[in-house]
């Protein structure tokens, strides 16, 4: 019970005592002072009291003055939610579509700089072609399976270093002072020049092992 309360109570019950009929003067005697007493503790209680009641006054003044912030704040915070949740999303869109664009951009740039295909995993059929045209002439005695390299050089680094012109000519016109003889009276390498081309690029560029095209989609 607050002292509020308390104060109440003793005061209404002092004033019932001081104004109750005795039956004998001692009988009055005693509940005056009683009464005395209450009200003089009373009296005592009065300033704590108040100032508990002043306290708890000026608590519901301060909640009354911050509830219309509250209020707006609460109001306020579902739109600013959903307003950040919307900016996120669409940055993520536009990041999304932008590595998209990259992505398709190299993925051209790639294949328009290379004489070969790989779809699904399977080299297109140029290279294969390319890799029997090698085969079936007799160049790996000097340039080794694949050409990988042996009497004569690397062809897959050569293709890679190389212009394609450059590289091209040396097939069709061979290379003086060197066991490389020209090929220009082959019909069966005039025809598939290319085809020669994009295989030892291919290599070159690890795509292809040295092994066999037929047994092994990737020679590897």
């Amino acid at each position: 019970m607050s002292n509020y309360l308390k104060i109440t109570l003793f005061l209404c019950l002092g004033f019932l005592v001081a104004c109750g009929e005795s039956e004998t003067p001692n009988q009055t005697s005693t509940s005056t002072e009683a009464a005395t007493a209450d009200v003089e503790e009373v009296a005592e209680a009065m300033p704590e009291a108040k100032e508990e009641v002043v306290e708890e006054v000026e608590v519901v003044e301060e909640v009354a003055e911050t509830a219309p912030a509250v209020e707006e704040v609460a109001t306020q915070l579902p739109a600013e939610v959903e307003n950040v949740v919307t900016a996120v999303e669409e940055k993520a869109t536009e990041v999304v579509e932008e590595v998209k664009e990259e992505m398709a951009t190299a993925v051209e740039a790639v294949a328009g700089d290379k004489p070969y295909q790989l779809v699904d995993g399977a080299i297109s059929a140029n290279v294969i072609e390319g890799w029997k045209t090698y085969n079936g002439g007799g160049c790996g005695g000097c340039h080794g399976q694949g050409g990988k390299g042996a009497v004569g050089p690397n062809l897959a680094e050569s293709a890679n270093n190389l212009s394609k012109d450059e590289f091209l000519d040396v097939i069709v016109n061979g290379r003086a002072g060197t066991f490389m003889k020209p090929h220009k009276s082959n019909k069966r390498v005039m025809d598939n020049l290319e085809n020669l081309y994009a295989y030892f690029v291919a290599r070159g560029d690890d795509v292809l092992g040295p092994g066999n095209l037929i047994k092994l989609p990737l020679g590897k």
